[in-house]
């Protein structure tokens, strides 16, 4: 519960949820509570997990610790630290993306691009989870000591339970595997981002975009969290290439989780690596900003990524195929730092689609990575 003695915040008054009927996706609830159980409970949320990650690469995750006030919080003390600091200060403390493949700091609107060249609308501030690694905005220290409880729950309590699953799920000879190579105390490019979506586009621009705000991707991550909140605006597809965008539902105090492009590798293809956009939300939902927090993780700098058949035997029984060959597969700092460069600096990228092709390929060092629409 959040304690009377806080320091106050700029309160983000978020949009009504939606009266309109709209596609929702079918998602597969994970009752995190359900691990303290024992074994057998922990197998069978495995096998859940298992069969989401296999078919979606998505999943709700619900009764993780964290509960809808304490999300309401962090969303408020985000859209703090962007109402209270300076436009200069940004600037000082922008993050060097381009420059170093780095998200640590404030990347402002517009250094993305999307369909038609035209720049996004989206702010967003990324916090490593070692805050003394980087300068900080001075409208964050007073809730230095929230973020970081923030930071540490996630990673330490939520996601090591996850990975356990995951290891579980795949029968890994160390089912601490993915929990080693996610070490608290290693250093690597994990962030936890706080992001303002703002609906200020042109008639023009919502015309060239068809109502993008965020292009079809996939996640870098290995796995990514998203806070639940009401605007109904991000989209999942199947992993069917002709299949349709549908909305996600807004759960109270719920986690949105999905596999990333890393963890799609170390599994071969077995666990997808998750599809998804942010498209406009619908008509009774439109002139209001999205406000959201997230979580997204990255195995340790030096972990080298390909796919783990040595260690599952679920893996070889599956019959998936290496996703590199030996000397392509990227260290997590070396793939993190080369898709964070590139992501969405071409907006060119699609020109060299088929008719009718959805999906785009660009190469990132010796690996590629797919856009989507």
């Amino acid at each position: 519960m959040i304690a009377a003695d806080l320091p106050e915040v700029d309160h983000f008054v978020p949009v009504y949820p939606t009266k309109e009927k709209v596609g929702y996706v079918n998602l597969r609830e994970i009752d995190l509570s359900k691990y303290d159980e024992g074994r057998k409970a922990q197998e069978e949320l495995a096998e859940q997990i298992r069969v989401a990650m296999n078919t979606q690469g998505f999943f709700i995750l619900i009764n993780h610790g964290i509960n809808e006030e304490d999300i309401t919080r962090q969303v408020d003390i985000g859209h703090t630290i962007f109402t209270r600091t300076s436009e200069e200060e940004k600037q000082r403390l922008k993050a060097p993306i381009t420059e170093k493949g780095s998200y640590f700091g404030f990347k402002p609107r517009g250094h993305w691009r999307t369909k038609g060249n035209v720049r996004d609308k989206i702010e967003n501030f990324n916090v490593y989870r070692d805050m003394n690694e980087h300068e900080q905005p001075q409208a964050l220290e007073p809730y230095r000591p929230e973020i970081q409880s923030f930071i540490d729950h996630i990673h330490k309590d939520i996601l090591f339970k996850v990975l356990r699953l995951f290891g579980i799920a795949l029968k890994l000879d160390d089912e601490e595997y993915f929990v080693k190579v996610h070490d608290y105390n290693g250093h690597d490019e994990s962030w936890l981002r706080y992001m303002e979506y703002y609906d200020d586009y042109t008639e023009e621009e919502r015309k060239t975009t068809g109502g993008q705000w965020l292009e079809g991707h996939r996640d870098l991550t290995s796995v990514s969290f998203v806070f639940s909140q009401p605007m109904t605006s991000l989209q999942v597809r199947d992993v069917d290439d002709n299949a349709e965008w549908k909305y996600v539902k807004h759960i109270p105090g719920a986690i949105i989780f999905n596999a990333g492009e890393i963890m799609q590798w170390w599994t071969g293809d077995y666990f997808k690596a998750a599809i998804h956009r942010v498209h406009e939300p619908p008509t009774d939902q439109r002139g209001h900003n999205r406000s959201s927090v997230f979580y997204f993780v990255v195995p340790n700098d030096e972990v080298v990524i390909n796919t783990l058949l040595d260690q599952s035997p679920v893996l070889r029984e599956a019959g998936v195929q290496m996703a590199h060959k030996p000397e392509d597969a990227p260290t997590s700092k070396q793939w993190c730092n080369g898709r964070i460069k590139i992501t969405r600096q071409k907006a060119s990228v699609w020109d060299h689609a088929k008719e009718g092709e959805n999906f785009v390929t660009e190469q990132v060092g010796n690996v590629t990575t797919k856009w989507f629409r």
